[in-house]
């Protein structure tokens, strides 16, 4: 049986001004799910809406079958994680100081370190391939490094849904492959629903659950990659304008 991790029903979002109107979806626990469509369409803002950051204009937003709105702060940052597309500029941070402050949601005021925080972070360590580069600084490390770091200090809060806003944006050919592997890796061990906006079409479709695409004529559609080749929605939305 399929587990429910989040549930949008009517959703309108945008910049006090609308820019897309009546979403209406579901994500399930390890899962992938690859939010699509053109530059400008509003994919970054619903990830953001859904992530808490952004009000959203209309309709509902469900995390477990409760309003997003009704959790606090800290319980939210138990359920949802998220890693933008933004370059971080840190200077004089190690890569395991960076995932540790992941674990924030969980540490005390004083952000003490206990050895559960400890086993979490090693355990993400490992599992993205990480230990070696513990003690390394986060800025010395190559693009492709840097986003499985960001993606461990996400994990490191233990999230039920991790959402990546273009998360192959700056890296190269074979560590776009990496990255979409490690990812279907982690949906299916953590069982962790991922919601991720991505433009690589060829490179996700074999490895995503489901796709959200947000259409250019502001229609939105979601289903199977099988799905989308079938009824030829593909065609219709990402060869006669996708950038």
């Amino acid at each position: 049986m399929k587990t429910n991790i989040l549930e949008i029903e009517n959703l309108t979002i945008g910049f006090k001004q609308a820019i897309f109107e009546k979403i209406s979806a579901e994500v399930y626990a390890g899962t992938i799910t690859a939010l699509m469509g053109v530059n400008g369409a509003g994919k970054s803002c619903l990830l953001k809406t859904i992530a808490n950051l952004i009000p959203a204009l209309e309709g509902l937003i469900r995390l477990h079958g409760k309003d997003h709105r009704t959790y606090s702060s800290i319980d939210f940052a138990k359920v949802v994680s998220i890693v933008l597309t933004e370059k971080l500029q840190v200077d004089f941070l190690r890569v395991d100081e960076l995932i540790y402050l992941g674990r924030s949601p969980y540490t005390n005021w004083m952000g003490e370190i206990e050895d559960t925080d400890r086993e979490v972070v090693n355990r993400v360590m490992d599992q993205i391939g990480l230990c070696e580069l513990a003690s390394s600084f986060f800025s010395e490390l190559s693009d492709g490094q840097k986003q499985k770091v960001l993606i461990a200090r996400a994990l490191a809060q233990k999230p039920k849904l991790l959402i990546l806003d273009e998360p192959t944006t700056y890296l190269d050919i074979p560590s776009k492959i990496e990255l979409i592997k490690l990812l279907k890796k982690i949906s299916t061990e953590n069982k962790v629903a991922i919601l991720m906006s991505t433009h690589d079409l060829e490179l996700i479709e074999s490895n995503v659950d489901q796709i959200w695409l947000m259409g250019k004529d502001g229609s939105f559609n979601e289903g199977s990659p099988a799905h989308f080749r079938s009824t030829g929605l593909f065609e219709k939305h990402f060869y006669s304008g996708l950038s």
